[in-house]
């Protein structure tokens, strides 16, 4: 296969010597890469995506190696730690054809915030021949005249993960500066990687771009599901179900099943939703071992600790890991032989993705085990299982005309030289999240940069570009340029205090703004399986030292909550039908034979599931909540036994649409509410309910029927306005345009005094 495709005769000979034949991703991919041609490869994990994309490219630079050193691969990784993990596979291999097959020697480097400035500007002298970087680092590259001089050669770009950003503000970020780079180094290879993403077209546009001729530049699209083998169950232990039952905790039976599974292991990946969790469970695993079992790791906690964490397990001398969503995309940390998730992912996506880090080589068999942890969770669990096994993950919804990033972007272009505002327009609207981008928006970002709002008297508002309106030009102000590199990019600022050691300073994790506003001194804490204890806070560190181990609790992280998207909400309400039918024709014993028999669980977690679905019909006496049943319960609020006026009742609306739908719908009620009774209405929102807390009788079709389609819209923008939800996107989006600025470099502002300065900021321009 390789030598019909011209492979250099070292690749060849090496490819076979180790791997022999090609899986199906690389036999669909590399014809398309070899012809030099865009390309979107999804494939399951461990079918290996990352080396189709690099191996044409390694093949590439034996035939140029008579020419000048210069970077024409660059490979971009939406997290830091994958860029060292992609260092070492690349460096391995490379070693070994140089060593064996005389092969050319070939120079990568990582760029990434972690970086030293020394080997930052090392690099910018001495390009290397692959570059590994992150959006945000990209961005600074080509911010600087010989960040962009490094990469005026690229002629292969390697975007991986395309998933994890498509829908965020950090894709639409680098897709208009892979139109910058494209502009710099001129047209090259678009190779783009994933194993979960959906839409695949729209995807492939996103990635794609137009060329300076405005012409759509076509994407390949190589989908190979593969065979991937995925062996999925769901356990809840008996002795768990007899702690709940008996209303003690589950989490210690639950702990002692972990641990169980970590022993039947050589190793073993534990997920959570949550940091918090994270250092809960892996505290409790640890509780009853002479030395610690697993290790936790999570985006809290500092580059180095999770580094070493990861190869501790790679090794062998660490028997579990339990992490976040910090290890879902594909750093190696070795071979797994179960990844266990403690209650249902968020997605489907992050479900496949999860399990897809056990049997991560090409032919093994994925195992993902999945532990609910209450009622609720089984029923999402019973839903997973079904989609997992169709690979039905969630459409993306791909984020386009950010403004925020757009006056970084702007501000980035001119910062070294003058630009005609119209070529930055023409430049900018390449990129696939700005096609639909008006100039009347476009020229009022520029005016808000350019200082058009500054006579309002407003700091913030500010002067950034200087605006030459007889040439039509803009350029940065070192100012401007200063907050670009101190703003953190497109990921907004949530306060964190370093963590540091007091006798080395070495940075351990951060901490919240709002854990550490209730900490002080002699506290305890439990963060990385390691108890701290609080020496003394100053204004951006947490000075700790080593503690006794005991029943301390770990810090809690703000912004952890996850809105379920309408398509995995759609398939649990369509399940809610399917059993209500069932359940309603006493099949009951059948549902649960079905679970066991198709979906992976045990008979303790199918008897949970199904029993919790009886006690819903039984204790309203009405079908369950489904895509065509929407129901409304009656809760009482008050004391037992009361009746008058005002007595407060919830209005509990199941409606299973998930919250990306519910908490808009809440707003828009909220509004409505204030509008006909000129009163607050006092209202919660979640993934499968609506919650409105009212005083006496109430009539409950009456407030369905406040909010229509024609009213919808404008009862959400009057609601979100006087909204702290509102106030808090303000804030980052503020933070993000470059509006609230730090007074010193590398020194974080405090969330109150940030909130502050938007909370001014917006008085002042809502008119």
């Amino acid at each position: 296969m390789l030598q019909t495709l011209s492979f250099h005769p070292a690749i060849s000979r090496w490819f076979a010597e180790t791997y022999g034949e090609p899986t199906e991703v690389q036999l669909a991919a590399w014809p398309v890469i070899a012809e030099g041609r865009h390309a979107l490869i999804t494939a399951p994990t461990g079918s290996g995506k990352t080396l189709t994309a690099f191996l044409w490219a390694l093949s590439r630079f034996a035939e140029l190696q008579d020419e000048p050193r210069r970077t024409r691969v660059l490979y971009i990784s939406p997290l830091k730690a994958l860029n060292n993990d992609i260092q070492r596979n690349l460096l391995e291999p490379l070693r070994t054809l140089e060593s064996a097959y005389a092969y050319p020697p070939l120079q990568v480097q990582t760029r990434s915030g972690d970086t030293p400035q020394s080997q930052r500007q090392q690099m910018l002298r001495r390009p290397p021949d692959i570059l590994i970087t992150t959006p945000e680092s990209l961005s600074l590259l080509l911010t600087t005249q010989k960040g962009r001089i490094a990469l005026a050669h690229v002629d292969t770009l390697i975007l991986d993960e395309i998933h994890s950003i498509v829908d965020n503000r950090r894709g639409v970020q680098l897709m208009a500066n892979t139109e910058r780079l494209a502009d710099i180094a001129g047209e090259f290879q678009r190779i783009a990687l994933s194993a979960t993403v959906s839409p695949l077209d729209a995807v492939a546009a996103y990635v794609g771009g137009r060329d300076a001729a405005g012409t759509a530049r076509r994407v390949e699209i190589i989908n190979t599901p593969g065979s991937k083998q995925i062996d999925f169950r769901v356990r809840f232990p008996e002795a768990a179900r007899e702690a709940a039952e008996n209303g003690q905790k589950i989490w210690e039976p639950l702990s002692d099943s972990f641990r169980d599974v970590i022993h039947a292991n050589q190793s073993t990946l534990f997920f959570t939703n949550s940091r918090r969790m994270a250092e809960k469970i892996t505290l409790k695993i640890n509780q009853k071992e002479t030395a610690p079992l697993a290790y936790a790791h999570h985006g809290s906690l500092a580059r180095e600790v999770r580094g070493e964490v990861e190869n501790r397990l790679k090794q062998g001398e660490l028997r579990a890991i339990v992490a976040t969503n910090s290890l879902e995309m594909g750093i190696d940390i070795g071979h797994l032989d179960e990844v266990v998730m403690v209650q249902s992912p968020p997605s489907v996506a992050a479900t496949l993705q999860r399990i897809g880090r056990s049997g991560h080589r090409v032919g093994e068999t994925s195992t993902g085990t999945l532990f609910p942890t209450h009622a609720q969770d089984f029923l999402e669990a019973a839903v997973l299982a079904d989609a997992v096994a169709e690979r039905d993950i969630e459409p993306q919804a791909l984020m386009h005309g950010a403004l925020d990033v757009l006056a970084q972007i702007i501000i980035s272009i001119c910062a070294s030289d003058p630009w005609p505002i119209d070529d930055i327009y023409q430049l900018v609207t390449r990129a696939a999240p700005y096609h639909n981008l008006s100039r009347s928006q476009f020229d009022l970002v520029i005016d808000m940069l350019a200082g058009r709002y500054a006579g309002s008297r407003i700091r913030e508002l500010k002067a950034r570009l200087n605006h030459d309106r007889i040439n039509h030009t803009v350029k940065a102000s070192r100012g401007a340029i200063l907050a670009l590199y101190n703003s953190g990019g497109t990921i907004p600022d949530r306060g964190y205090f370093n963590m540091r050691h007091v006798d080395t300073g070495a940075v351990l994790g951060d901490l919240d703004e709002e854990f550490v506003w209730e900490a002080t001194v002699g506290d305890n804490f439990t963060l990385g399986t390691q108890a701290w204890q609080v020496h003394r806070i100053t204004h951006n560190d947490v000075i700790v030292r080593p503690a006794k181990s005991g029943g301390t609790a770990p810090p809690f992280w703000r912004s952890e909550f996850f809105n379920r998207s309408f398509h995995f909400s759609s398939r649990i309400a369509q399940y809610l039908e399917m059993a209500d039918q069932r359940l309603s024709r006493g099949e009951a014993g059948a549902i649960t034979a079905d679970l066991q028999a198709e979906s992976g669980f045990d008979a303790f977690a199918a008897d949970e599931l199904v029993d919790y679905l009886q006690r819903q019909r039984s204790h309203t006496d009405t079908p369950l909540p489904h895509r065509h049943h929407l129901l409304l319960e009656l809760v009482k609020a008050g004391p037992a036994g009361y009746r008058g006026p005002d007595d407060p009742q919830q209005l509990v609306i199941h409606t299973y649409w998930g919250g990306r739908l519910n908490h808009p719908w809440a707003l828009a009620l909220r509004a409505a509410w204030q509008q006909t009774q000129q009163t607050k209405l006092d209202i919660h929102a979640d993934n499968n309910a609506i919650v409105v807390q009212v005083k006496g009788e109430v009539d409950p079709h009456a407030i369905l029927s406040m909010v229509t389609t024609e009213s919808l819209l404008d009862l959400l923008r009057l609601s979100l306005e006087q909204s702290g939800f509102f106030g808090a996107r303000f804030r980052e989006c503020a933070g993000r345009s470059l509006l609230l600025t730090k007074q010193r470099f590398n020194q974080r502002l405090p969330l109150w005094m940030s909130r502050m300065q938007a909370k001014k900021l917006m008085a002042q321009v809502k008119k």
